[in-house]
């Protein structure tokens, strides 16, 4: 197999870079993000080769999004090892999803379930498209992972128990999202590589000028690639698909702003360190979505003139008001008395015979409930965003990052949904910045959906 080794991109990996980490083991688990087509599937079939060969009595389970996608791993895997050395084969009349070989080393292929999941104890799990992945499957997952010593040689270097998730990333509110962003929290190493990293080497003939691929290769192609992927299938591929599915499923630049409720979310624009103007002089406020098993959010917002900036949040999940308050206390920033929130917060506790905005009363809070719909709430959200004249009036400060995340995963239920998705996580930050806006607004708005 032909697999680069050097990339092709700044910031990315090379293909081989994958392989290197997952046979050496110099870290536990790995997170692969590579296009369609980029030879994720093979590669980690041809490194479960490798560790059945080399490392006696190892066990490697195949979990794909769906047992279709386990078993495109499973066909490139068998003919790798009937090809290097079929001798080691011990059941070779039975080979549809399990291997057996003479030095005690298994691999098999698990089915999309918890049932097929829990109760193995393994040292490899590969899960190939784990975009596509249920997550409470993929939790699942995570306990079925033992390092363990080579077969008959108990003082020998141990295999140590990992996961490998490997996928594109089209999804923004997906499990792989979650996964990248977490990879360093969570001491997971990121590989990734694109399009142009596995793409074959521009031969001289061939012209730049005029190339469908040159926005995106810059005659690198000529200088630096050395991959498997044929340019001109690069470029019929190219011709069928949007830019957006380009940019996210081939060149790996980011997820997809297909079903998004804020497509206009900019880091570069809407995440900034210091305020757009002197908080000192901003009118304070704080937006608050209540919860107890799901989160109460609070967000500190300063406001000058038309300028907004989130300066801090809080969310919390299984407490009550009177300890979120306390909590809200601590927090370094201008004292205010100001909040804004659902309305649904006047309904009355069956136990106490309080609502929660009795209790931000007794507390001396000046409480603002205005009702609407939420679709009129997004879109004075999105208006802050950017405006039609290109303004940005929306800005919040990088220490915010679960609102951040909301807004950049928040999406619509279904492609044809005017609601987006309430999925328990995303959508709380993003009510109480809305609770914020509608209360804020006297005149009414007019919907469109996005």
């Amino acid at each position: 197999m032909h697999i680069p080794r050097f990339p092709v991109c700044p910031n990315h990996n090379a293909p081989f870079e994958y392989v290197r980490r997952a046979y050496f083991e110099p870290s536990a688990d790995q997170i692969v993000w590579a296009p369609r087509g980029g030879g994720k599937t093979s590669l980690a079939a041809l490194v479960t080769v490798l560790d059945l060969l080399h490392k006696p009595g190892i066990s490697v389970r195949i979990l794909g999004g769906s047992l279709e996608q386990s078993l495109r791993m499973w066909e490139h895997l068998i003919p790798f090892m009937e090809k290097i050395d079929k001798t080691q084969i011990v059941n070779p009349k039975a080979l549809a999803r399990k291997l057996k070989l003479e030095n005690k080393s298994t691999a098999a292929v698990l089915t999309q379930s918890q049932r097929s999941v829990r109760g193995i104890r393994v040292q490899k799990v590969r899960c190939d498209e784990i975009e596509l992945f249920d997550p409470l499957v993929w939790e699942a997952a995570q306990l079925t992972t033992r390092s363990t010593g080579m077969h008959g040689n108990s003082k020998g270097a141990p295999v140590r128990g990992s996961i490998e998730a490997l996928s594109t990333l089209h999804k923004p509110f997906g499990l792989m999202r979650q996964l990248v962003d977490d990879a360093v929290a969570t001491g997971r190493v990121l590989v990734r590589w694109c399009l142009l990293d596995v793409l074959e080497r521009c031969p001289p003939e061939r012209q730049c000028s005029g190339c469908p691929l040159w926005d995106e290769c810059r005659g690198v192609a000529k200088e630096r690639a050395e991959g498997f992927v044929s340019i001109d299938d690069a470029i019929a591929q190219k011709s069928r698909v949007s830019l957006d599915v380009w940019n996210t499923e081939m060149l790996c630049r980011r997820p997809s702003t297909r079903g998004l409720v804020f497509p206009m979310f900019d880091p570069t624009e809407h995440i900034r360190v210091d305020a757009p103007f002197d908080l000192r002089e901003a009118d304070w406020s704080l937006a608050m979505d209540f919860g107890y098993s799901a989160p109460f959010v609070c967000l500190w917002i300063a406001r000058c003139g038309e300028a907004v900036y989130v300066v801090d949040e809080y969310l919390q999940e299984q407490r009550t008001v009177d300890q979120h308050l306390n909590e809200l206390r601590k927090r370094p920033w201008p004292p205010t008395t100001r909040v804004a929130c659902d309305p649904a917060g006047n309904g009355k506790s069956d136990q106490t015979a309080r609502s929660n905005i009795d209790l931000l009363k007794a507390s001396g809070y000046r409480v603002k409930t205005r009702a609407s719909l939420i679709v009129d709430g997004l879109e004075l959200v999105r208006a802050a965003l950017k405006s039609a004249s290109g303004a940005v009036r929306l800005q919040i400060h990088p220490r915010c990052t679960k609102l951040i995340r909301a807004m950049q995963s928040y999406h619509y239920a279904t492609d044809r949904s005017e609601l987006p998705e309430k999925d328990g996580t995303h959508d709380h930050p993003i009510d109480a910045l809305r609770y914020f806006y509608v209360n804020q607004q006297t005149a009414t708005v007019k919907p469109r959906t996005y």
